[in-house]
């Protein structure tokens, strides 16, 4: 069961890869000066090393906030998810969730 779950982690970083590559963002979205982002009125921190990235997760055409999470002491590496609740010109995010695979949050060995 834990190769299967290891497989399918894999599996899903790979898409999500292929994903963020091949998947233009619209030329109207621009990064701008260093900020901390809030997620319910809280600065979000991550445990571990963190790997944010922007992507369209739920549909809505809105850039949710993706978050890889762990190394540094945190033994499993997790992907939590804020979804944008905002617009395109002011995000806005209220919480987050973990992936998961039926009904499971993805977890991965992490490391670094």
């Amino acid at each position: 069961m834990t190769k299967l779950r290891s497989m399918i982690f894999r599996a899903f970083f790979l898409a999500l890869i292929l994903a963020l590559t091949f998947s233009p963002a619209p030329a109207h979205f621009v990064l701008g000066p260093y900020a901390l982002v809030e997620a319910g009125g809280t600065v979000i921190s991550v445990p571990g090393y963190s790997v944010p990235s922007f992507v369209r997760w739920d549909g809505d055409d809105l850039p949710d906030l993706v978050v890889g999470e762990g190394g540094g002491g945190v033994p499993e590496g997790r992907v939590r998810i804020y979804l944008n609740t905002g617009s395109l010109a002011s995000p806005q995010f209220d919480g987050f969730f973990y992936a998961q695979s039926e009904g499971a949050d993805l977890v991965g060995l992490s490391s670094g």
